[in-house]
Order: structure tokens, then sequence, then C-alpha cells
């Protein structure tokens, strides 16, 4: 009995453990939808080049008093003129390494002429409606990186320009005591290509090059000599402007114009000099013309003493060119022009609202001398006396004595002596 019992118990406990095993059967989940790919990306356009285009002007107003030297025979009187001459245009950079300036200048009248010195009288031009006589200044495209620079267009060769006065540029340097100096020392404006590189700090070498008709660089106002029937060889392309529907000039005249130079600026000293090497085909429709040779050697300096309180400054330029045969102009005469120009002066500055924006007074004398071979010497002397208040970082007041006189031998001494009064603003 008991081992029917023990059977029967262990019988139980595999049926026990058999259910306890056993698991009711259960239902798969359903199939999940499958997931889409992703989308392609959509390529994007590169990123555009980044640029920056900054407006830039100025602009002068005021009154200008005229006064005049001329022969005792002569009646020719003083006059009042309210002038006005502005300067205008764009400039910006176009990525990592390009830049460029578009400039226009509203001038106040005339267009000068070396050996009369008229032209820059400001004494108003143009229509009853306002002033037309633009100038197209700098139209160029740069290129900088690093210590080297190049730039194209029409563009101002820096090794040109003179230090002058901080206290004379009231009119932008469009009055007959401030631009002649400028010319006939050899500023260049004009149609040519230009680069620098920065030797050491500091220190840098340039060379311009200007090429085409004569009247597209201001280079071509320093080759002296007459050209009949003309008192100077660029006159004959220039008169063609106004006998023409274009106003174009004489397309006969070709000039190029090679310049190397050097430039230096520390916290003390700037110092220019360079070397104008040219050439003038007179006439390039034949090889039977003897083009013009010449060259002019330049210098200028300014020293800032005291914090640039006391700024002395001086320049020099030594010009000599072949002139045509007055006979024959497809021929050279054996007479070589020569000028020399040179002049200086000192600023005093007692105060400075921007480090080239000074308050104070200054003084300018500058002189020409020409002649043709052996032949009589022509002078043109210059005299600026010029003071400067800066109102705000924008508005200028200022005023000056401005003297010019022409002396040659056969004639009575002839000029201005003008008195300025102006507001200029510059942005």
């Amino acid at each position: 009995m008991k081992k029917l019992v023990r059977v029967a118990a262990g019988a139980a406990t595999m049926v026990a453990v058999h259910l306890a095993g056993a698991q009711e059967p259960t239902e798969e989940p359903p199939p999940q939808p499958e997931t889409p790919a992703a989308p392609a990306p959509v390529p994007q356009p590169a990123p555009a080049t980044p640029f920056t285009v900054q407006p830039f002007a100025s602009i002068v107003g005021g009154l200008k008093l005229d006064t005049i030297i001329q022969a005792p025979t002569e009646n020719r009187q003083a006059r009042i003129s309210a002038i006005a001459v502005s300067d205008f245009g764009l400039r910006g950079k176009i990525g990592e390494h390009f830049s460029f300036v578009s400039e226009l200048l509203a001038g106040g009248g005339g267009g000068g002429d070396p050996n009369t010195l008229a032209g820059f009288e400001l004494h108003g031009s143009s229509t009853w409606q306002g002033q037309a006589q633009l100038q197209v200044r700098q139209q160029l495209i740069r290129f900088a990186q690093g210590r080297w620079m190049a730039e194209v267009g029409r563009l101002i060769d820096e090794g040109s320009v003179n230090f002058v006065s901080a206290h004379i540029g009231d009119t932008l340097y469009q009055d007959t005591a401030t631009v002649y100096p400028f010319l006939y020392s050899g500023f260049l404006l004009g149609n040519g290509v230009r680069g620098t590189v920065e030797l050491v700090h500091g220190l840098r070498l340039g060379l311009a090059f200007l090429a085409g008709n004569p009247v597209s660089q201001t280079g071509s106002l320093q080759v002296g000599g007459s050209f009949p029937p003309f008192d100077r060889f660029y006159i004959q392309p220039y008169q063609n402007v106004k006998q023409t529907p274009d106003n174009s000039p004489d397309d006969t005249f070709q000039m190029m114009l090679f310049a190397p130079s050097a430039m230096y600026e520390d916290e003390l000293v700037q110092a220019r000099a360079e070397f104008q090497g040219y050439t003038v085909d007179t006439n390039t429709n034949s090889t039977a013309d003897q083009p013009i040779h010449g060259y002019n050697a330049r210098g200028t300096a300014r020293l800032k003493l005291l914090g640039d309180t006391v700024s002395p400054f001086g320049s020099v330029a030594l010009d000599r060119n072949d002139t045509v045969n007055p006979n024959n102009v497809a021929l050279l005469a054996p007479d070589k022009y020569t000028s020399l120009t040179w002049g200086g002066g000192v600023d005093f500055n007692y105060a400075h609202r921007t480090p080239l924006r000074p308050d104070g007074i200054g003084v300018q004398y500058d002189r020409v001398q020409f002649q043709v071979g052996d032949g009589p010497v022509t002078e043109i002397q210059f005299l600026n006396i010029g003071t400067t208040y800066w109102i705000n970082d924008w508005i200028a007041a200022g005023a000056r004595l401005a003297v010019w006189v022409l002396s040659q031998p056969t004639a009575h001494d002839e000029g201005e002596v003008s008195g300025l009064a102006t507001l200029r603003m510059e942005l």
C-alpha cells in the first residue's frame, strides 16, 4: 500500500512539473512597416564671395575773393565768387584680396593752362542748373596679399604725390595756387598699372606704367617746349576735344611713362623718391617723326615732430626733355627744356581730432623755374597760408591766403592774391 502511494505521489509530481513547464502559445507581433531611406542631401550653392561697399564724399563751399596782379595798362577787376567743389564715389572690398575705387570730381570751373595758369580760378562752370564739369578721377581694381600690391585702371601713383600742408586743401587742391605745384613737380594721375612691395617694415618699392593719349594722364603737363602753334605739345591733342562731335582728343599722339619709386614711413619720417622716364610720339600715323624723350627726378619728405605738433616738409623735382623743331615738328630741335620745381613749409598742429585731421596753421611756398636751351627763364611763385578747424569728425572750417605770381623777362608780372573762407565736409 505504501508503495502504491509513493508511485502515485511521483506521478503527481511529474504531472505538476509538466504542467508548470507548459506555456500557452503566443501570437507573433505583426510585421512593422519598413522605415523609408533618408533622402539624399540637396546640393547647396557655394557661399558667395563676401564684399563690402562704402560710399565717400567731400564737399566744399564758401567764398573766394580775387585781386589781380597786372600791368599798369590793364584794368581787370577784383571779384568775389561763391565756390563749390565736390569729390565723391564708392570704394569697397571683394573677398580677402581684391578692392576697388570709383571716384568722380565736380570741379569749380576751368581746365588749366600751365603757361598762363588760367583755368582753376573757381569762378564757376557749366549751365544755369548747376555744375556739369565732372572729372573722372580714380577708377581702379586693386589686389593685395601680404607685402604685395597691384592695381590697374585710372590711378594715382603714390610715389608722385608731394607732402604738403594739411591746411591748404580747403578746395580739394582745385585752385591755381595749390594744383600747379603738384602738376609741375610730376604728380601722376592716369590710365595705367602699378604695383608695390614692402621690403622691410616701412620701406616699399613701387613701379608705375602709364600709357595712352597724352591727355589721359597728368604727366603730360610737365613736358615743356612749344609745339607750334601752341606753347606746349599736349595742347595740340587737347584742343581737338572741342572740335569733334564725340569730344575725343587727337588720337595721333601717344605717351608712355615708366616710374620706379621708393617710399618710406615711420612714426617720425615720411619720404618718397621717384624717377619718371617718358617718351612721346607726336604722330602715330608715321614712322618718320622723332619721338620726344624726357625724364623727371623728384623727391619729397615730411617730419612729424613732437607727436606731429610741428611738421616741416619739402619737395624738389628736376625735369628735362627734348623739344621739337618749330619749323618742322616731326624733327627734334637741339635745345632741351629744363624745369626745376622746389618748395616746402611747416605746419603747426595744436590739436588732432583724428591722426589725419589736425587743427592748426600751415605755411607753404613753391617755386617753378623753366627755360628752353639758353633762353629766358620763366618763374612762377606760389604762397599759401591756411588754417583749419575741425568742428567735428566730418566738418571743417578753413581760411586761407593764396598768392601766385608769374614772371617772364619780356612781360610784366601777373598773378592773383586770393582770400578764401570755406566749409568742408569729408565722409
